[in-house]
């Protein structure tokens, strides 16, 4: 087996493992029926992954990998450039993860109440994405688009907080569009006053 293939096989286990829970939800998915989305046998399965704890770290990785790919796009030269561009950011984010992760991402925070290795899971994908944007933020902070006495940190775990109670918003019906608008109009405030 190349390395290629085994690259392959793992991403089709962490898709499939994505589709499963936002099926059947993550407490009532069972290994078997990650095997079957995926069309592996289940020792295959369990040659990458051990548990669905497992699973769902991977995808949170992949859920942190689109991230920084996301935000390496918004690179600005210019405040108009970085307003329009993080503006961009929220419905470019969600088109990227799409409404299964969210749906399970939900879930997880209600099952973490139960399973503290998911807390944790969840506090340090949590911890991760706010440091990742705090870099993105230092960066702007380095081209003078902010304010240098600007706490990068507390803005960052704003920023993400807004965008997961906007996702909150999305998948208990708020419109698309009214999320869409308050996504805009926070951040036009927040990096008015990060100026």
């Amino acid at each position: 087996m190349s390395a290629q293939y085994k690259i392959e096989v793992k991403g089709k286990i962490v898709e499939s493992a994505l589709i499963a829970f936002s099926k059947y939800g993550y407490d009532k998915t069972r290994m078997d029926d990650i095997a079957e989305t995926a069309r592996v046998s289940k020792g295959t399965l369990y040659l990458y992954f051990r548990s669905k704890e497992e699973l769902f770290y991977a995808i949170s990785e992949t859920n942190i990998l689109r991230l920084k790919e996301q935000l390496s796009t918004l690179m600005a030269t210019r405040k108009e450039e970085l307003v329009s561009n993080a503006e961009k950011f929220y419905e470019n984010f969600h088109n990227e993860t799409g409404q299964d992760f969210e749906k399970v991402f939900f879930e997880i925070i209600a099952e973490s109440a139960r399973n503290p290795r998911l807390k944790r899971m969840l506090y340090e994908h949590r911890l991760r994405t706010i440091d990742i944007v705090t870099e993105y933020l230092n960066l702007q902070v380095e081209k003078d688009l902010f304010a240098k006495d600007v706490d990068t940190k507390a803005i960052s775990a704003g920023l993400v907080s807004l965008f997961n109670g906007l996702s909150i918003s999305k998948v208990s019906g708020m419109s698309e569009s009214s999320n869409k608008q308050a996504w805009k109009e926070t951040i036009r405030a927040i990096f008015k006053g990060m100026s």
